[in-house]
């Protein structure tokens, strides 16, 4: 399907989720008046309409778990129905209305909701041990007409301007400056702030609470601060220097000055994504925004850097043009995630950012190579088709595109068809071909034809390289799949580089073979690793690369560990032959590849069972023990990777190798961080999970207490999360119950609960409870986090397990990710066969 086919069927009258495109709204004037202690608001919003077409004597918008008290147009009274099915609200008027514009005027009463969308409540405990009341808003997909009555789809951009009537000792926040601060008695006072440029509804964002600021830094004459909750202003240093480096980088990479007029970064108590790209107003997770850098892991600091880098690439890209209706949600956030990475890597170098998103691919590979996954950019009616968007194949699999198409056309070319791209659409609406368009002008390369042939069509190729005598080198694609015996005939434009030890050629197989004169020696397909393919070598060509792993790159070994894995589940590779290509890899020193690695150790011995737990556990302690002696303890100066390294290698030692000298090493790290010595944050880490897993009842209530007490957001996510690793059925169900109880908050509980689901040896039991209490979950936890619950449900691959998942939610639908759980239970349903298949295989290794 085209984008025009989308767009027309989209903007058809007959979507009852599509507002008519008569009235355009040019600016609001929007009033709030919230009482925090009752949890409700009382507004009004005055809209500045620009009526295209004449003659029609009604005004539809959006409005959702509103009350409406009254509504005029052009100052005459008018009556109004709001059908809450449809979240629309219609104004009706005597006589119709003339072409031009007109001013609507609407007074409505709401509550301060605690789901985490729209206008909602977040609290925290202060240090009289008082509960504290935020109210903040999330408003992407569809959630500001839960606030104030709008236009709320992404083309109808408008001018906001926010008045917020509050008590005057707190503080509040929106997307522009404050520029007048009235009182309005009674203890109260009314903040205005200045207009926004013309946005979209979904990036509209107030704030108001008992909250503290850091002083404002000067970017580059932008001013910037982090916005936080009481006591936790010792933790923005880091925050700040990422924003402040990332908001000079993007200006610079983009060649257009940052849109806003100033940026706060808030982070929240409660928060159901991780970011949101507010303009000039980004709400976090605490977890993702405020951090200590001496205490926390590379990966909690590289993932703040992250967060804050994705949510700043927005304001351009998103912000500043947005898409035109949700279908064009994946470029967005694929832009943004292929942007943080890009500002990550110039950040950090040392991080080597573009090696380890190689782990976050193969996420998306893992769900593209089933028959249940979907094209990046698909048609989207509702807003349950618009919160279904929001998954891998938008973030992971969209980045990894963008970065494939940057390779091939040359870092250069690529940016300067960004920058023509955002500058002709500047203030405006696209849709995607629009950015290749703008590319192809740029660059001259058919990226057009290439990029649609990606978009459009569901899954990736699998790249099979043959020797044809001892010149020839005949590449072929077909799409990959877990299911080996689909018969499919989708045929990709490949951008795909090839190494030899003549250097290296980048082609475009744009047909289903192609032949190519190589010299003899090793030859590496998909070079460098960024080609969105798997690869399949013919015996003689695998030999040679296994026997030249020291030439490879790190992202080329990690793609060969991937790449067999995937095979594995595809039935193109036994379990025996994974192992040995695991083990062969003795002298590696590189964590992506490690986590690869392990990674790959962690599905064999799920799919081996316990029966061969013994002897997988002999060769990961083969592999892991002289990998942790080279490391050897940390020292002053050394890679940051080098550490995660460390950590990895002692986790894995003491959890996949049953290795009781590297537990009891994970033990006495506890014992010397709860006397107060200072312990490396990786270590740590690593300790606190394999403590865990190999722990009891008294190291269970060590955690719990370390969850309830630790000083920063990692310690505590640390210790909540480390609630899931125990063997012990009593203890996993007493985590259930804690998610459950409240004490947890209803952003996190969810994904203790899929952790306690993936529980190697206790999984069933969690799902048992989840599907005891699926009635509450869905009452108490935002929506989108449902279906991110019970992802860890394909995990659980015995035959029992199978049938009560598939039969459970053949009765349980997920309406707002439906396509999302058709993955997550063919998932499962691959896993399964895999241990049935490959299961006696391991049980015949010997140790």
């Amino acid at each position: 399907m085209t984008v025009g086919t989308i767009a027309r069927v989209n903007d058809d009258v007959a979507n009852p989720h599509r507002l008519p495109r008569h009235a355009l709204p040019i600016r609001y004037g929007v009033e709030l008046r919230p009482d925090l202690d009752s949890a409700t608001f009382s507004g009004t919003v005055t809209i500045e309409v620009d009526i295209a077409e004449g003659g029609h004597q009604s005004l539809v918008l959006n409005a959702a778990e509103l009350i409406i008290h009254d509504a005029t147009v052009d100052g005459v009274t008018c009556s109004f129905a709001l059908d809450e099915a449809l979240e629309r609200l219609t104004l009706t008027v005597e006589h119709p209305l003339a072409s031009g514009r007109h001013h609507v005027r609407i007074e409505f009463d709401g509550t301060i909701n605690d789901k985490l969308r729209g206008f909602y409540r977040s609290t925290y405990v202060d240090a009289t041990g008082t509960e504290r009341v935020i109210g903040t808003t999330q408003m992407q997909s569809t959630d500001c007409r839960r606030a104030f009555p709008s236009w709320d789809e992404p083309d109808f951009k408008a001018v906001f301007g926010i008045t917020l009537d509050i008590a005057d000792d707190l503080m509040a926040v929106s997307n522009s400056p404050e520029v007048q601060r009235v009182p309005t008695g009674a203890g109260r006072v009314a903040v205005t702030f200045a207009d926004t440029m013309p946005m979209s509804t979904y990036l509209v964002a107030f704030i108001v609470g008992p909250l503290e600021a850091t002083d404002w830094i000067d970017v580059d004459g932008i001013p910037m601060r982090i916005v936080h909750v009481p006591g936790k202003g010792h933790l923005t240093a880091f925050g700040l220097e990422v924003g402040a480096f990332c908001l000079r980088w993007f200006q610079d990479y983009y060649g257009i000055p940052y849109p806003a007029e100033k940026v706060d970064l808030l982070a929240l108590p409660d928060f159901a994504a991780g970011a949101m790209e507010n303009l000039g107003c980004i709400t976090f997770r605490e977890n993702l925004l405020l951090v200590d850098p001496g205490a926390a892991t590379q990966p909690e600091r590289q993932l703040v850097a992250d967060v804050v880098a994705h949510e700043l690439a927005h304001m351009w890209f998103g912000d500043l043009v947005t898409m035109r209706w949700w279908n064009g949600i994946w470029l967005n956030e694929a832009f943004a995630t292929f942007m943080e990475i890009a500002a990550c890597d110039a950040f950090r170098p040392e991080w080597g950012r573009w090696l380890t998103f190689g782990l976050e691919r193969t996420a998306a590979f893992e769900t593209d190579s089933l028959s249940s996954t979907r094209p990046v950019e698909f048609e989207v009616r509702s807003p349950q088709d618009a919160e279904g968007m929001f998954d891998v194949l938008t973030y992971q699999k969209g980045g990894a595109l963008l970065r494939m198409l940057e390779q091939h056309l040359g870092a250069d070319r690529f940016r300067a068809g960004v920058s023509h791209y955002l500058r002709t659409h500047a203030l405006g609406n696209t849709e995607t071909s629009d950015l290749w368009d703008a590319i192809e002008e740029t660059s001259g390369e058919p990226v057009r034809t290439l990029m649609d042939s990606w978009i459009w069509q569901p899954g990736y190729p699998l790249i099979s390289a043959r020797l044809d005598g001892g010149d020839s080198l005949v590449l072929s694609q077909q799409r990959f799949s877990f299911d080996g015996d689909a018969d499919d005939d989708t045929l990709w434009m490949v951008p795909i580089a090839v190494r030899t030890v003549a250097g290296t050629q980048r082609l475009l197989l744009d047909r289903r073979e192609i032949t190519i004169e190589v010299p003899r020696g090793p030859i590496i397909v998909n070079a460098g690793g960024d080609g969105f393919v798997r690869v399949a070598y013919d015996a003689e060509l695998l030999s040679r690369v296994a026997a030249s792993l020291d030439e490879l790159s790190v992202l080329e070994r990690y793609c060969l560990v991937d790449d067999a894995l995937a095979a594995l589940h595809a039935g193109r590779l036994s379990a025996d032959a994974l192992v040995d290509l695991l083990c062969s890899f003795t002298n590696e020193d590189s964590l992506p590849v490690w986590q690869a690695i392990t990674g790959a150790f962690r599905m064999l011995r799920r799919i081996g069972g316990d029966e061969a737990d013994h002897a997988l556990a002999a060769r990961v302690r083969h592999l892991m023990a002289p990998l942790r002696e080279r490391l050897g303890e940390p020292a002053d100066g050394e890679p940051e990777l080098t550490g995660t390294l460390r950590g990895l290698a002692l986790r894995t030692l003491a959890v996949s190798a049953h290795d009781q000298d590297a537990i009891d090493y994970c033990r006495s790290l506890l014992d010397a961080a709860d006397r107060g010595d200072t312990v490396d944050p990786e270590l740590l880490a690593a300790a606190t999970t394999a403590v865990a897993a190999t722990g009891g009842p008294d190291e269970y209530e060590r955690l719990l207490d370390g969850y309830r007490t630790g000083s920063t957001p990692q310690e505590q996510l640390r210790h909540l999360y480390a609630l899931a690793e125990f063997d012990d059925a009593d203890l996993i169900r007493r985590t259930c119950e804690l998610a459950m109880s409240g004490e947890v908050k209803t952003q996190n509980a969810p994904f203790l609960l899929r952790s306690c689901i993936a529980n190697l040896r206790h999984g069933a039991l969690a799902w048992d409870f989840v599907a005891r209490h699926w009635s509450t979950a869905n009452d108490r936890f935002p929506t989108n986090t449902i279906v991110r619950m019970v992802d860890s449900a394909k995990l659980l691959i015995e035959d029992n397990e199978v049938r009560l998942v598939q039969s459970f939610f053949a009765e349980h639908p997920i309406p707002q990710a439906a396509a999302t759980l058709r993955q997550i239970l063919e998932r499962q349903e691959v896993n399964a066969r895999c241990a049935s298949e490959q299961r006696p295989v391991l049980t015949a290794l010997t140790t």
